[in-house]
């Protein structure tokens, strides 16, 4: 906005650094949040369907749940290009209250360092500013651009990458599958092809949970 006003005042576009590597415009990132086992069974025929297509996504898998996270699987997934992160302990609504988050802290840790992941995304998006940066990992995605229908209110208004101390935080930037068709009661993609659009044409990452 700042930018698009001094443009008019001047008369010029105002020069500024692009925010992508080797001059791209924009970025898309596509991510996955597996909760419970009937989600887990469905890994390997969304893995193969986003190759066939020629995308490669993220996997935030939760360690203590209802399926237990196979080293065969994992293997695949980093062998084809895939990523795996971590989605909190045990996923029941407790894993970032303060406390609990504290004594769960070393359990995560070590799924973190076994499964080689660097990226965490709280629970339920039940993110505290405060304890993600101490889990050690590389980025963060927990935040959301807009928190119009979240459990937990307020946005964080990006749609680039920022850090949190030394964490990077990449924010989900696209509108969650269940807000659109259950909440919203849309009847296909439009409302995900409208806001990648919109970002593509500001510059942004388009990131999709």
């Amino acid at each position: 906005l700042v930018l698009g006003l001094l443009g008019r005042i001047t008369g010029a576009d105002v020069p500024h650094i692009g925010p992508w590597p080797d001059g791209r415009a924009w970025a898309l990132v596509l991510t996955h949040d597996v909760e419970h086992a009937a989600g887990y069974e469905f890994v390997r025929h969304v893995m193969q369907l986003e190759e066939r297509l020629g995308y490669r996504s993220a996997w935030f898998f939760v360690p203590e749940r209802d399926y237990r996270v196979e080293a065969e699987l994992l293997d695949e997934l980093r062998a084809d290009g895939f990523e795996v992160g971590l989605h909190g302990l045990r996923h029941d609504g407790r894993d970032m209250e303060s406390a609990t988050f504290r004594r769960r802290l070393p359990a995560m840790r070590r799924y973190a360092k076994e499964w080689g992941a660097v990226g965490f995304r709280a629970p339920a998006t039940h993110r505290s500013w405060e304890l993600m940066p101490e889990l050690g990992l590389d980025y963060d995605t927990s935040y959301r651009d807009i928190f119009r229908y979240e459990p937990q209110a307020g946005g964080c208004c990006s749609i680039q990458p920022f850090f949190i101390d030394e964490l990077i935080e990449l924010p989900i930037t696209m509108p969650m599958d269940h807000t659109i068709f259950e909440i919203l009661g849309e009847e296909d993609e439009s409302r995900w092809l409208e806001k990648a659009q919109w970002l593509r044409e500001r510059g942004g990452m388009a990131l999709l949970l």
